[in-house]
């Protein structure tokens, strides 16, 4: 029963509006923050909730495609977060990092750039196709700047949440790198080109999530 009603609160916020579904994981924060089953990980709400804020930086874009991805991310990780309460359909890089930080072992600064790689290297590209979809786009120079600066804000983000300690902050700085690479652009275009061969697109989205995976492991595992 604690389960399900942890599950049912995943699902609160209205999933029309771009800012509902944000609201959804800022409502889980403090259970999150506690570790709480069915709550997710206190790290990534915090990232989520941050990259929703409006960003100096990217002020000058596509604002509404740049809401539409937030607000993919946020529901794409709310989907996780409820599979993993119940017990089966999680993807594997959220299933390493939600049984880390729930079972009280995860370290803060180091959830952050796990749930940071995760967010751009894994959702990010599916949620650019699932955004320009809804918004009639097609991915371009337009759409891309607005990835580049969301992943750029994770980025700070992550950063500064391991600024604290000496080995995340190589940590952090090696993955900035590693996100400014345009790999996840790369990754939404060639997800673009398979809509229709949903086969071959979840193979995709597998090696994605293996991938992502195998790096929460490592950044978790260390330090």
């Amino acid at each position: 029963m604690l389960v399900a009603i942890e599950s049912e609160a995943v699902e609160t916020g209205d999933p029309d509006r771009p800012g509902g579904v944000v609201d959804a994981v800022a409502g889980l924060q403090e259970g999150a923050d506690a570790g709480v089953r069915g709550h997710g990980a206190g790290p990534v709400g915090r990232l989520l909730t941050a990259v929703a804020a409006p960003d100096d930086a990217a002020a000058q874009l596509d604002t509404e495609l740049r809401a539409a991805l937030v607000a993919e991310l946020a529901r794409r990780y709310l989907r996780a977060v409820r599979a993993h309460a119940r017990g089966s359909g999680a993807p594997r890089v959220w299933q390493v990092l939600l049984t880390r930080w729930e079972g009280g072992t995860g370290d803060p600064a180091r959830t952050a750039l796990a749930g940071a790689h995760a967010l751009v290297c894994f959702d990010l590209p599916p949620a650019v196709v699932s955004a320009c979809t809804l918004l009639g786009l097609s991915p371009g120079p337009v759409e891309q700047a607005v990835v580049q600066a969301v992943t750029a804000q994770i980025a700070r983000l992550a950063n500064e949440a391991a600024a604290t300690d000496s080995q995340s902050r190589d940590d952090a700085s090696g993955l900035a790198l590693l996100l400014s690479r345009s790999e996840c652009w790369r990754q939404a275009e060639h997800l673009w080109t398979l809509r229709g061969r949903p086969s071959e697109a979840e193979k995709e989205r597998a090696a994605l999530d293996w991938r992502a995976a195998l790096v929460a492991r490592a950044l978790l595992g260390s330090g």
